[in-house]
């Protein structure tokens, strides 16, 4: 799991797949002004969703990890808490759904680490990093995200 401002977003390039073409995209992009919707980048290999939601508590989200995508999440506008665990330490809740590349776990976790998301910045979930998002700070509020999802 990496968390850090958009701006050191280069600084990881050795780390991602498709990072050069991710970085163009970004640069040449205004992802902000994006609707609601998926956008591709490298067809299946890597792309973008935008996504609009209001933040909710902890028990009303579930815990998630993918297997053949990394998660790229970044915060376009609002802030949220992420929790996030080593998907080692959780029950699965359901099996593994291969055509959506996700499975939930169950929400009994107690050691966890809970991330503050503020704009601007970014998160990358990899396939053994449980991540619990759109979780709310101290009210509800809307928060519009980019998902970048890259075959692993």
């Amino acid at each position: 799991m990496i968390i850090d401002a958009l701006g050191n977003l280069h600084l990881y390039q050795s780390i991602l797949p498709f990072s050069q073409e991710i970085l163009r995209y970004i640069k040449t992009t205004n992802i902000s002004a994006l609707d609601i919707g998926e956008y591709q980048i490298i067809g299946k290999s890597a792309f973008l969703l935008i996504q609009e939601y209001q933040t909710k508590t902890e028990s009303d989200k579930e815990w998630e990890s993918h297997k053949k995508y990394i998660d790229f999440q970044i915060v376009l506008s609002g802030e949220e808490y992420i929790e996030y665990s080593n998907i080692h330490l959780l029950k699965a809740k359901d099996l593994y759904d291969e055509e959506k590349d996700i499975i939930f776990y169950e929400n009994d976790l107690k050691e966890h680490i809970k991330l503050l998301i503020p704009q601007n910045h970014f998160c990358i979930f990899f396939p053994e990093d449980a991540h619990k998002p759109g979780l709310h700070i101290l009210k509800e509020q809307k928060i519009k995200k980019a998902v970048i999802k890259v075959l692993k």
